[in-house]
C-alpha cells in the first residue's frame, strides 16, 4: 500500500508555517497502513487538530462584529471626505461673513458681485495664489487676513490634500481590481506600472491646464497665450497678478476650478517625485534580495548570538536593510509582545490572550 504523502506539505509556503503539536504526532505511513483495514476508517487527508479550542470558550468581545470593527483604521472614506467638506464649508463661511461685515470698501480691487467676490476671495486665499486683484485695505481686514491665510494654508495642505489623496488611491484600487494585467497593471507584482502612474499624473496636469485655458479664452475674452499663461500660473499657485479673473462668470468659474485644479496638480507633481523615489527604492530592494550573504551580514543578523540565523532573524535583518523597519519600530513591537506575554514565557498563548481580554 502506498503511503499517504498528501498529509505532508511539500511547498515552501507550508513549510514556513510552524507545526502544531497534533501535526508533530501524525502517524507514520506504516502505522496508518496497519489501521487501514478497518471498514469504518476511510482514507482521508484531513486530520482533526485536538489542540484547537472550542468556539464556545471564546468571549463575545473577541467574536462580535463590534470588536472587529474597533480594529479598523479610523481614517475611513466617509470621515475623510466628510471632514474635508465640513471644514471647507466652515472656512468659506467665516471668510464670507467677515467680508460682508467689513464691507466692500475694506477691500481693494475690481468688484463684480458682492457674494461672488467674497467666495472668490476666500478660494484664492485658500489656494495660496494671491493674484492681488482683491486685497484687504484696512488694518482690521489685514489682521484677519494674516490668520485667515495661515488657517487656509494648513487646511489645504493637511485636510483637503488628504481627501484628494484618498480619492486618487481609491481610483487606483478600482483600476487594480478591474484590470487583469497588460499596460495598466503588473500581474506579477500586483500593482500599477510606474509608467502608467506617471502617465496618469501628467494627464491630470494637462487636463486641468487645458480645461482652464479653454474656459478663460471664452469667459475672460483673453487670447490663447494669455489664457494658457493665466491657467498655468493659477494651477501652480504662482499668481503674478498681472492677469486675473475680472468678470462675474470668470470668478464663478474660478471658485470651483481653482479649488480642484490646484489640489490635483499639486498632488500630481508630488506623485511624480514619489514615483521616482519609489523606482529607486525598488532597485535597492532588488539588489539587497539578490546579493550574497557575507560574514558581516551573518553576524549582524544573528540577534540571539547562538551561531545560526533563524528565519525570523533573517526576515527582520532584510527588512531593516531595506529601510522598511527601524529600531524604534522593533522596540514598539517588542513592548506590545511583552504586554501580551503575561506569564513571561516568551510566547503568546491562547489562554493568556483570553485572560488579557477579560
Amino acid at each position: 500500500m502506498e503511503p499517504d504523502t498528501d498529509t505532508f506539505p511539500n511547498d515552501a509556503s507550508s513549510l514556513s508555517q510552524p507545526l502544531l503539536p497534533s501535526q508533530r504526532s501524525l502517524p507514520t505511513p506504516s502505522s496508518s497502513s496497519s489501521s487501514s483495514h478497518l471498514p469504518w476508517r476511510s482514507k482521508s487527508n484531513l486530520h482533526r487538530v485536538h489542540t484547537a479550542p472550542a468556539i464556545s470558550v471564546l468571549p463575545s468581545s473577541l467574536t462580535s462584529p463590534k470588536a472587529s470593527s474597533s480594529n479598523q483604521s479610523p481614517n475611513t472614506s466617509s470621515s475623510v471626505i466628510q471632514h474635508a467638506f465640513l471644514y471647507l464649508l466652515a472656512y468659506i463661511s467665516i471668510g464670507v461673513t467677515v467680508y460682508c461685515l467689513a464691507g466692500p470698501d475694506s477691500f481693494t480691487g475690481q468688484k463684480t458681485n458682492f457674494c461672488v467676490d467674497a467666495v472668490y476671495f476666500c478660494i484664492v486665499t485658500l489656494c495660496t495664489i494671491g493674484y492681488g486683484d482683491i486685497a484687504p485695505a484696512t488694518g482690521l481686514t489685514k489682521a484677519f487676513a494674516c490668520l485667515f491665510v495661515l488657517v487656509g494654508f494648513g487646511l489645504i495642505d493637511v485636510l483637503l490634500s488628504g481627501a484628494v489623496s484618498y480619492m486618487l488611491d481609491a481610483q487606483e484600487a478600482a483600476i487594480l481590481a478591474g484590470a487583469r494585467g497588460g499596460v495598466f497593471v503588473d500581474p506579477a507584482k500586483g500593482r500599477m506600472r510606474i509608467r502608467m502612474k506617471v502617465t496618469l499624473a501628467v494627464s491630470v496636469v494637462v487636463l486641468c491646464i487645458g480645461f482652464g485655458a479653454i474656459a478663460l479664452y471664452f469667459i475672460e475674452n483673453l487670447n490663447w497665450i494669455d489664457s494658457l499663461y493665466l491657467a498655468v500660473t493659477s494651477v501652480t499657485t504662482v499668481g503674478y497678478g498681472d492677469k486675473a479673473f475680472k468678470t462675474l462668470y470668470g470668478r464663478v468659474f474660478a471658485s470651483v476650478w481653482l479649488l480642484v485644479s490646484t489640489l490635483a496638480v499639486a498632488r500630481a507633481f508630488l506623485f511624480l517625485a514619489e514615483a521616482r523615489i519609489d523606482k529607486r527604492h525598488r532597485r535597492i530592494v532588488k539588489w539587497i534580495l539578490h546579493r550574497d550573504l557575507t560574514v558581516d551580514d551573518f553576524l549582524a543578523a544573528d540577534l540571539n548570538r547562538n551561531g545560526f540565523i533563524s528565519k525570523s532573524e533573517f526576515v527582520l535583518y532584510k527588512l531593516k536593510e531595506m529601510g522598511k523597519i527601524g529600531e524604534k519600530d522593533i522596540l514598539l513591537i517588542v513592548q506590545q509582545f511583552n504586554k501580551l506575554d503575561t506569564n513571561h514565557t516568551g510566547k503568546i498563548t491562547l489562554r493568556g490572550l483570553l485572560s488579557t481580554n477579560r
